[in-house]
């Protein structure tokens, strides 16, 4: 594919059915209001926005003129869409992940790609979300880019490019970032680890 170029609207549609194919494939493929409604929600997303049917509908046939979107053959009544994403940009199911969570709540930190890609099938270890990174970086148009460290943040962010250079930003490796639990998961496994522990003892006195 040449050099791939797509307006928010686009990029929102088609992460929005990508997002969607993974967390509610019953409802999956979508229709357009069903798709306006994914791409304006409130909640991870960034930036919020106000897209309209006719915002969607045009989003749509451009998208399909690049054979990131097709119509269902299969639709009944109101006519549906599915992406395809993952075959048209030869990403894995893990980089697809990482990409489509970019495109939709905008730049963020490893530590942020880890947590929030991970519904969508994104890498939770470093090791494997840098390679994913790595993978979207090493291509004739870079997908991903590492974002200046701005004023204040401790941490860099990455940023898709399909919108345009996202701010100038360079490629860099990114960090291997070894999983943490959440606070208080420790000390949850632990109790757990000491009541099987009790329960092992029980038995074993039982079986004597």
């Amino acid at each position: 594919m040449s050099q791939l170029l797509l307006s928010p609207a686009e990029a929102r549609v088609l992460a929005s059915l990508v997002e969607k194919s993974i967390t509610t494939p019953q409802y999956y493929p979508m229709t357009v209001n069903a798709i306006m409604l994914a791409g304006n929600q409130k909640t991870s997303r960034s930036p919020v926005l106000s897209l309209t049917e006719g915002d969607v509908g045009n989003a749509l046939n451009r998208l399909e003129e690049l054979h990131l979107v097709g119509r269902d053959s299969f639709s009944a009544r109101a006519q549906k869409y599915r992406h395809q994403f993952s075959p048209q940009l030869l990403l894995k199911p893990q980089t697809a992940g990482i990409l489509a969570t970019l495109m939709l709540r905008g730049p963020q930190t490893l530590a942020e790609l880890r947590a929030n890609g991970a519904s969508l099938g994104g890498p939770t270890e470093g090791e494997a979300l840098a390679a994913a990174l790595n993978d979207l970086a090493d291509r004739a148009q870079p997908l991903v880019v590492l974002l200046p460290r701005a004023a204040g943040q401790k941490e860099a962010r990455y940023a898709h490019t399909l919108c345009g250079d996202a701010g100038g930003g360079e490629w860099a490796e990114p960090e291997i970032v070894a999983s943490r639990p959440e606070p208080g998961a420790l000390a949850a496994l632990e109790a757990r680890i000491q009541a099987l522990e009790a329960r092992v003892l029980l038995l074993e006195d039982l079986l004597k």
